[in-house]
């Protein structure tokens, strides 16, 4: 088999999910791609699918509700779409791992850290085919403990979660991903439940390790602060969509989508005195009914007629700028 340049490519993604009330079309055709080394951070509103799609990729989507519907989902030239739930068990975790945004969630209050994160070497030692003993497997997590620099690791092992602050404990959770030694880490949201200051030392911790580690970082977040300070490059997601796509100093120095250009003016800025903040009208759309053509252009300031009865596709607009939105020539679908 021929290998992707890419370690992930989601290629024309659409996912559904049967409710009560009727099917939800939460993915619409969503595309990305994230080179070896690089980190990629996925952003947007509330319900607009960042996480379902970070999900998708470890098939840890419950089925049903969830379908599939269209699309691929290529790691390091895989489809994990065409594997069993045996074979991606045994990509988590190893090669793919994943942080989550709140640690205490994911961290059993009534076993050590030791015990956890313990089990958790041994197991993927068995996936990788390299078997190691308990003795081993706690000096590789003191070893991990030390990189995501949680002081006296030694003795702070033996403690349990409630024993650590929020910041620490989100440090044993990054220490674990670590443990399978993966080629792609996924962080779902992992700063908000975190104050500010510890927000950054977990940041400078991500930014450290992708260095060490020679990491894929694929970071999900609502806050274009956070993936500024650690990512590369950025996909704006709105309704189930990629609407904007971009290195970083692009999207702040140039947005393109009226949607991004929305969220970047919505953020405060000392450079600037202002009564109010100024925000996008309106709300996300039902994904039961979603309107017709771009789903933003109910909110969008600049929507034309096209707008509600063609999807514009995400197409270069400058180098290494795409954008889907009809404000620009390329976009306009052939009549």
């Amino acid at each position: 088999m021929k290998r992707n340049a890419n370690i992930l490519q989601i290629e024309n993604l659409g996912i559904h999910f049967d409710t009560f009330e009727g099917t939800a079309r939460v993915l619409d055709g969503v595309s990305l791609e994230l080179a070896p080394g690089d980190t990629l951070g996925v952003v947007g509103e509330t319900g607009c699918g960042k996480s379902i799609t970070s999900k998708a990729v470890l098939g840890l989507l419950p089925v049903p509700p969830t379908k599939i519907v269209s699309g691929r989902i290529l790691f390091q030239g895989e489809d994990l779409l065409d594997k069993s739930e045996k074979e991606i068990g045994k990509i988590r975790g190893t090669r793919i791992a994943m942080i989550f945004q709140d640690p205490m969630t994911y961290l059993n209050p009534v076993f050590s850290i030791e015990k956890q994160m313990v089990d958790v070497i041994v197991r993927h030692g068995r996936q990788r085919g390299e078997p190691v003993t308990r003795k081993q497997a706690r000096t590789q997590a003191v070893d991990l403990l030390d990189a995501v620099q949680i002081p006296s690791p030694a003795d702070r092992i033996r403690e349990y979660p409630h024993e650590f602050s929020g910041g620490m404990r989100q440090r044993v959770l990054i220490a674990m991903a670590l443990s399978g030694k993966p080629d792609l880490l996924i962080a779902d949201e992992p700063t908000t439940a975190l104050d500010v200051t510890i927000q950054a030392q977990i940041l400078r911790l991500l930014k450290d390790l992708v260095n060490r580690f020679n990491l894929s970082i694929l970071l999900i977040s609502h806050d274009l602060g956070v993936v500024a300070k650690l990512c590369r490059r950025i996909a704006v997601m709105y309704a189930g969509n990629v609407v904007e796509t971009a290195t970083i100093a692009q999207v702040f120095d140039q947005p393109a989508h009226p949607y991004t250009q929305g969220l970047l003016a919505s953020i405060p800025r000392l450079s600037r005195r202002v009564d109010s903040l100024e925000g996008i009208k309106g709300s996300i759309p039902s994904f039961i009914d979603p309107p017709g053509g771009c789903r933003f252009n109910p909110r969008c300031g600049h929507a034309m007629s096209v707008c509600r009865k063609e999807k514009p596709l995400l197409e270069e607009t400058s180098p290494g700028h795409r954008t889907a939105c009809f404000l620009y020539k390329s976009s306009w679908p052939n009549t």
